[in-house]
């Protein structure tokens, strides 16, 4: 399914699905535990960062899967939300593309600063905001990508 937002009822959705059916969430945790990514502090839990224009449904879509799996969540505060997430989105809806790049770039920084190993792009209209050369995405992780890459796996595998 081809959507973030819409993973947030993947169970209502998959029911009676005579294939498999990926769940995005599902995808994402099973990258980063390959990834074996250590903790950015001492005596803490791995800590994913997660961004998104709506924290509700990426709490839906990702928070217990990462929980169960050992992971911290941390999703940017009320002021991040308001000054810099959904300015960006905004600015890239008007065509501004190098204010919805800057506005990304300081969302994500507030969350590395925090400890985050890495940050979850949770929402189709940030991914793509960054150039492909940009650093900072090496610390992030495009969640339909993950998605793609486990459903090639699954079209791979053999099944009886």
């Amino acid at each position: 399914m081809p959507c973030q937002c819409l993973h947030a009822w993947h169970d209502e959705i998959s029911q009676g699905c005579s294939v498999p059916f990926l769940h995005v969430g599902d995808c994402v945790v099973k990258e980063l535990k390959a990834a074996n990514l250590k903790p950015v502090e001492y005596g803490s839990n791995v800590c994913v960062g997660i961004v998104a224009t709506d924290n509700m449904l990426a709490m839906n879509c990702y928070l217990d899967k990462l929980e169960s799996q050992g992971f911290e969540v941390l999703f940017p505060d009320k002021a991040s939300m308001e000054h810099t997430v959904l300015p960006s989105v905004d600015a890239l809806r008007k065509g501004d593309m190098e204010g919805a790049r800057n506005l990304l770039r300081v969302s994500l920084h507030v969350l590395l600063v925090r400890a985050v190993n890495t940050v979850i792009l949770a929402s189709d209209d940030l991914v793509g905001t960054l150039p492909e050369d940009d650093p900072l995405l090496k610390k992030c992780i495009d969640p339909l990508d993950a998605l793609v890459r486990e459903a090639i796996i699954c079209a791979r595998t053999q099944r009886p």
